[in-house]
C-alpha cells in the first residue's frame, strides 16, 4: 500500500507542476523567439508557442526530486540518487540542444551529434544495452548498441511530434506501459521515474490536445524519448534475448515504427534519385509529409481521430509488452501472435508508400547491369544457391561426407540443365506465370539427372537419396525460382501500389471493365513515363457476374453498370476510364453523369485518351510530358497515322495527321 501512495504522489506532482508551468512558458515563448509559424509542412494555421518541453522537463524532475530526497524508505530497483543525477544531466543537455534547435533550426547533423554526446554520457553512467539483454557484450559492441538505442528512441519521439497531442499522448502511454512492466519485474524505483514522466505528459496534454495552444518543441519531444530510452535500459527482463529486446520495443512501438519507416522511405528515395541521376535527390535526414499521422489525416481523419487511432495502437502494443512480462510461460507465443497482428496492419494499411519506394529501387536497379554482367550475376546466384543447398541437405539434414565429385554433381548438372533450356536469356522481371512454372520443371529435370548420376557415386540407398534430392530441389527452388518470381512480384506490386497510393491532388479513378485491357493499363503504371500519373484507382466496374465482389489484379470489382451512379457518388469519383469497347447505350449512361459529378472521362486502348461529350477521342494524355495532341490529331496507331474510320475513335478523318513523336509504352 505504501508503494501505491508513492506512485500517486509522484504522478500528481508531475501532473500539477506541468499544469501550472505551461501557462508561464507560453507567456515567455515570444520573448525567446520560440513560436512555431505556419508553413506548408505544418498542420496548424496560426502561430503557436513551442517550448512546452521546458514545463515537462521541470515537472518531471520536481516529482523525482520529491521522491529521491524524501524520508521514505528506499525502494528496490537500480535507479537511485546517483543514476538520477545522470538522468538530470543528460536530459538538461538535451533540453538545451532542443531549445537551440527550436530557436535557430540547426542542421540535422549537429542535433545528431548532441544526441550522441548525451548517449555517451549515459553509457559511462551505467546505462548500457548489454544490461537490457542480460548478456555480456564486447565493449565496442555494447557502446555502439547503446548509442543506437538512445538515438533511435530520441528521434522516434522527435519525428512523431507533428500533430496535436501525438508525442505527449504516446509518451504518456509508453511511460505507463514501461512502468507496469518494471513493476512486474520488481523494479519499483525505476517505475517511479516513468510515473513522474507520465504525470507530466498527462498534464501537458491539457494544453496540447487538439486544438493545441502550445507545442512540446524539439526540447520536449527529445526529452521524452531520452527518458524512455534511459529507463528501459535498466529493465532486467531475465528472459531470452528476443523477449528482452521485444518487450521494451513494443512499449515504445508506434514512434519507433514511424522512425524506422521514415529512414526506410528516405533511403529508398535517395537510392532511386541516385539511380535516375536526379540532382534533386531526397535527403535521408530531411523532412517529409509521409509520417503515420500524415497518412491518417490524408485518409480523411481529423487530428483528434488520428491521435486517438495512434493512442489505440500504442495501448495495444503496450498491453502485449506488459502481458509478456507478467506471464511466466508462453510469453514468446504471446509476442509472436501480437507481432503477426502488427505486421498485418503495417502491410495492409501503413507501409504502402515505403513498399512503393522499395519496389522502385528494385526495378531501377535490375535495369542497370548490361547483358553480360546480368548473365554472370544470374549464373553466380544459381551456382551459389545450389552449392549452399547441397551443404545444407547433405551436411546438416543428412550427415553425409560431401566429396568434390559429389558437390560437382549436385551443382553442375542442374546448372547445366538450366543453361541448356535458355533460362539466362529470359527477362524475368517481365515474365509470365507460365515461365515461372516451366523454370521449376526445368530445375526438377536437372535434379532427376543429378539423382541418376549420384546413384553411381553416393553411398546412399536409392530411397534415401531420392528424399535428399527432393529436399534439395525444394530448397534450391526457393532461391532460383523464387528469386526470379520475386522480380515479377515486385513489378506487379509496384503497379498496384502506384494506383493505390494517393495524395490530396490525385484524381479518384474508376475503371470500366475488368478484362485484359484493364490489367494492361494497371501494369503500365509501373513504366517510367507513367510513374508521375496523379490518379488513385479505387476499383473496377464490370457486368460479368463471375467477377462480382471479387478482386481483379489487386483491385475490387465494386459493382455493375446499373450501380455506377451510386458508386461514383459513394467513392467521390472524379475520373472514369473505359478499358473496353462498350455499347452506345452504356456509354451514353456514363456520359449522362459527366456534368452532374464533374467527371473526367477517358479511354484506354494502348494509350490513354480524353473523350469529349460525344465520346470522341480528343488526344493522348501524357502527364508531365510534351506529348499532347489536339482533337483533330488523334493517334490511334503506333505508326503515327490518324483514324481511318468512324469506328476507331470517331474522328472520321482518313487523312494522315501531322507526325509527332509517340512515347514508348515499355
Amino acid at each position: 500500500m505504501d508503494f501505491v501512495v508513492k506512485y500517486i504522489m509522484v504522478f500528481l506532482i508531475g501532473l500539477l507542476a506541468t499544469w501550472i508551468l505551461v501557462p508561464w512558458v507560453k507567456r515567455i515563448a515570444p520573448y525567446l523567439g520560440l513560436v512555431d509559424e505556419p508553413s506548408p509542412r505544418r498542420i496548424h494555421q496560426t502561430p503557436v508557442p513551442r517550448c512546452g518541453g521546458i514545463a515537462v522537463f521541470i515537472a518531471t524532475h520536481l516529482a523525482l526530486l520529491f521522491f529521491f530526497l524524501s524520508p521514505w524508505k528506499h525502494v528496490a530497483g537500480s535507479i537511485h540518487l546517483q543514476e538520477w543525477g545522470f538522468l538530470f544531466a543528460g536530459s538538461l543537455i538535451l533540453l538545451l540542444v532542443g531549445l537551440f534547435d527550436d530557436r535557430f533550426e540547426m542542421r540535422a547533423w549537429f542535433k545528431l551529434l548532441g544526441q550522441l554526446g548525451v548517449a555517451l554520457l549515459m553509457f559511462f553512467g551505467g546505462f548500457s544495452f548489454g544490461a537490457l539483454l542480460n548478456i555480456q557484450l564486447p565493449w565496442i559492441l555494447n557502446l555502439g548498441a547503446t548509442l543506437f538505442w538512445f538515438v533511435l528512441l530520441i528521434n522516434a519521439f522527435n519525428l512523431i511530434d507533428g500533430m496535436d497531442g501525438a508525442c505527449a499522448g504516446l509518451g504518456l502511454i509508453a511511460s505507463a506501459g514501461l512502468a507496469g512492466m518494471l513493476v512486474f519485474l520488481h523494479q519499483p524505483s525505476d517505475a517511479l521515474v516513468l510515473v513522474a514522466l507520465a504525470g507530466a505528459c498527462l498534464g501537458f496534454l491539457r494544453y496540447n490536445f487538439n486544438p493545441a495552444s502550445v507545442f512540446l518543441g524539439d526540447c520536449g519531444s527529445m526529452f521524452i524519448g531520452f527518458m524512455l530510452a534511459a529507463v528501459s535500459l535498466k529493465a532486467n527482463v531475465k528472459q531470452s534475448m528476443l523477449v528482452a529486446l521485444l518487450v521494451p520495443l513494443l512499449a515504445v512501438g508506434v514512434p519507433v515504427f514511424d522512425v524506422i519507416m521514415a529512414v526506410w522511405r528516405r533511403m529508398a528515395r535517395k537510392t532511386v534519385s541516385i539511380l535516375r541521376k536526379d540532382k534533386l535527390a531526397c535527403k535521408v535526414f530531411g523532412p517529409d509529409l509521409d509520417h503515420i499521422h500524415h497518412k491518417l489525416m490524408r485518409s480523411g481523419m481529423t487530428q483528434r481521430r488520428a491521435a486517438m487511432s495512434l493512442y489505440g495502437a500504442a495501448i495495444f502494443v503496450c498491453l502485449l509488452a506488459v502481458g509478456a512480462t507478467a506471464m511466466s510461460s508462453n510469453r514468446t507465443a504471446l509476442l509472436m501472435i501480437g507481432m503477426v497482428v502488427v505486421l498485418h496492419v503495417v502491410v495492409r494499411q501503413l507501409a504502402q508508400i515505403e513498399l512503393w519506394t522499395t519496389t522502385q529501387v528494385v526495378l531501377q536497379g535490375v535495369r542497370r547491369p548490361r547483358n553480360v554482367v546480368g548473365v554472370l550475376v544470374a549464373c553466380g546466384w544459381d551456382v551459389a544457391c545450389l552449392a549452399l543447398t547441397t551443404l545444407f541437405v547433405f551436411c546438416v539434414v543428412l550427415p553425409c561426407p560431401v566429396t568434390p565429385v559429389f558437390m560437382a554433381t549436385c551443382v553442375l548438372i542442374p546448372f547445366a540443365t538450366l543453361y541448356f533450356y535458355g533460362v539466362y536469356k529470359a527477362v524475368w522481371s517481365r515474365s509470365r506465370i507460365s515461365q515461372i512454372l516451366v523454370l521449376a520443371l526445368e530445375l526438377a529435370a536437372g535434379e532427376v539427372l543429378a539423382f541418376v548420376a549420384l546413384l553411381w557415386v553416393a553411398d546412399l540407398a536409392p530411397l534415401e537419396l531420392l528424399g535428399a534430392l527432393s529436399l534439395h530441389f525444394a530448397c534450391a527452388a526457393i532461391g532460383i525460382v523464387g528469386g526470379r518470381a520475386s522480380l515479377r512480384l515486385v513489378r506487379d506490386l509496384s503497379a498496384w501500389l502506384r494506383c493505390l497510393i494517393g495524395s490530396n491532388y490525385d484524381s479518384t479513378t474508376l475503371l470500366l471493365g475488368a478484362g485484359e485491357n484493364a490489367i494492361l493499363y494497371l501494369r503500365q503504371t509501373t513504366f517510367e513515363d507513367q510513374q508521375q500519373a496523379s490518379r488513385r484507382v479505387v476499383g473496377l466496374i464490370d457486368d460479368n457476374p463471375a467477377l462480382h465482389q471479387k478482386v481483379v489484379y489487386g483491385y475490387p470489382v465494386l459493382g455493375t453498370f446499373s450501380q455506377l451512379e451510386e458508386i461514383v457518388d459513394h467513392y467521390g469519383i472524379n475520373e472514369i476510364i473505359f478499358t473496353h469497347h462498350y455499347s452506345d447505350e452504356i456509354r451514353a449512361g456514363v456520359f449522362a453523369l459527366r456534368k452532374k459529378y464533374e467527371l473526367m472521362i477517358r479511354e484506354f486502348v494502348f494509350v490513354l485518351r480524353d473523350l469529349d461529350n460525344e465520346g470522341v477521342c480528343k488526344g493522348m494524355v501524357k502527364r508531365h510530358s510534351v506529348y499532347e495532341l489536339d482533337c483533330q490529331e488523334c493517334l490511334c496507331n503506333r505508326d503515327g497515322h490518324a483514324c481511318a474510320s468512324d469506328d476507331s475513335c470517331g474522328s472520321g478523318r482518313g487523312n494522315k495527321a501531322e507526325e509527332r513523336p509517340v512515347p514508348e509504352l515499355a
